[in-house]
């Protein structure tokens, strides 16, 4: 598994001057930036590759102008298919979420992630397990003892998405058996927690952030390599003696065939933006975990990515060999 480094909040925002950027032909960045985004306006990629152009703009680190444009459909289908048949354009970006990587498994796309320059994992999209505080789960083991002894029920949203991945892996890792029920929305996922009606949620930090505050909640374990930048007290499913990691890739991808001068001006640009109050209050507002990996690191990541989603989804009987 992909170790990543755990960055440090800076107390003031950063300057463009501050970094030395790698040296790019002399002419880059001269032409006007399109940053697409695969998806609605308002949705969890949209809020994301927002808050990229937003930071890029206020602390000057593009020089020219940057379009936004949302180009929707297919769960991401439509907007990658774009921007991986622009290949060799140095001057349009998009960012990845679980669909980058999920619906080239379940759908005939033509394009995969490897279709694309890998610039960097920005965040970490990890679920978290979570039961209720006055349960008798004070911890993982005790969980997995229960499921030992009979029956326990997991639930998460829909029945192909991250959630039921995190959740089988846990059980082939933890060497259970559970029932999975699948839910719809976060809301209904606390509902079903908070009545008694399941043992345990799989669930997005940003769905359970309230309760988990509130102390009605309590988190097991965080499925990441590296514990949740907002929720450092929780442990991972590793270091508890589960050996599996899973998270989906909040990250910048753009077309093929690039000069590597020009992913390396982006590498640069992209470590100042990650730095900047700005993307840590996103972080925050947004149940974020923030370990970025960079180029080389952030492909191997998609590729093990990837393949550990397709084998659990092939094992789970919702796609075939």
């Amino acid at each position: 598994m992909i170790k990543r480094r755990t960055f440090t909040l800076l107390a003031a925002a950063i300057t463009a001057s501050a970094v030395v950027l790698p040296a790019v032909a002399e002419e880059y960045p001269s032409e006007r930036l399109t940053y697409t985004i695969a998806f609605g306006p308002g949705g969890g990629n949209d809020r994301m590759s927002r808050t990229v152009v937003d930071v890029l703009r206020q602390y000057d680190l593009y020089s020219g102008d940057i379009v936004v444009e949302n180009r929707e459909g297919g769960s991401g289908a439509v907007g990658f298919s774009y921007v991986s048949q622009k290949a060799g354009d140095p001057y349009r970006l998009t960012s990845t979420s679980g669909n980058f990587i999920g619906t080239p498994l379940v759908a005939d796309t033509d394009w995969t992630y490897a279709d694309f320059t890998p610039i960097g994992l920005l965040a970490s999209d990890a679920m978290l397990l979570v039961v209720r505080a006055d349960s008798d789960f004070v911890d993982l083991d005790a969980f997995v003892s229960a499921a030992n002894a009979g029956r326990v029920t997991i639930a998460g949203s829909g029945s192909a998405g991250p959630e039921r991945v995190t959740a089988a892996l846990f059980a082939k890792a933890a060497d259970i058996e559970f029932e999975y029920v699948p839910i719809g929305s976060g809301g209904e996922l606390v509902t079903a927690l908070t009545s008694g009606s399941v043992d345990a949620v799989v669930a997005n930090p940003s769905e359970v952030a309230g309760q988990l505050e509130a102390g009605t909640l309590m988190a097991l374990a965080f499925s990441d390599s590296a514990r949740s930048t907002n929720n450092p007290d929780v442990p991972t499913f590793m270091e508890l003696g589960y050996d599996f990691s899973f998270s989906l890739p909040r990250g910048v991808v753009m077309p093929s065939d690039l000069d590597p001068a020009v992913q390396d001006w982006w590498i640069a640009t992209l470590k100042q933006v990650v730095e900047t109050p700005e993307w840590q209050e996103y972080l925050v507002k947004n149940g974020m975990s923030g370990n970025p990996i960079w180029g080389d690191d952030f492909a191997t990541y998609l590729e093990e990515t990837s393949a550990q989603y397709r084998a659990t989804l092939v094992e789970i009987g919702a796609i075939k060999e």
